[in-house]
C-alpha cells in the first residue's frame, strides 16, 4: 500500500512539474534528441556491420545461406 501511495505523489509531482516548467522541458528535449539519435545510430550502424561481418571475414546471413544452396 505505501508503495502505490508513493506512486501517485510521484506521479502527481510530475504532472505539476511537467506543466510548471513546460519550457525548460521542450528545452531539455530539444537538445537531449539529436544526441539520443546520434547515439541510436551508432548503436544500429555496429550492429548492422556485425551482421555482415564475421571474426573470419566470412558474410553471414543471405550471403552464406544462398551459398549452401
Amino acid at each position: 500500500m505505501p508503495s502505490v501511495i508513493f506512486g501517485l505523489l510521484t506521479v502527481a509531482l510530475g504532472l505539476w512539474g511537467l506543466t510548471a516548467w513546460w519550457w525548460s522541458v521542450t528545452e531539455f528535449l530539444r537538445g537531449a534528441l539529436p544526441i539520443a539519435l546520434i547515439f541510436l545510430g551508432l548503436v544500429a550502424l555496429a550492429a548492422g556491420v556485425r551482421t555482415v561481418r564475421k571474426p573470419g571475414g566470412k558474410a553471414t546471413g543471405k550471403a552464406e545461406a544462398e551459398e549452401d544452396i
